[in-house]
């Protein structure tokens, strides 16, 4: 299962506002389409994960650590 942490989720969110065109659009982690699962964060779609990623990477926790260049998102086990 992959794991959003509320910061991860401002930088997420910030993205989908930038490049969102309809509402219920959420990002997408993949390796090819289909299948998957939905992450929210207080109520909204942010992240669609297909089975292979979940399986990939396990337990996985998505964290937006501050770097001296800004948020990044980062995939940690």
């Amino acid at each position: 299962m992959v794991t959003v942490t509320a910061q991860a989720a401002e930088v997420l969110r910030a993205t989908l506002d930038e490049a969102r065109t309809e509402p219920g659009q959420a990002l997408r982690l993949l390796l090819r389409p289909g299948g998957g699962f939905v992450v929210t964060a207080d109520g909204e779609k942010i992240l669609l994960v297909t089975p292979e990623i979940a399986e990939a990477v396990g337990e996985a926790t998505i964290d937006a650590p501050e770097t001296e260049e800004g948020r990044r998102l980062v995939i940690s086990r």
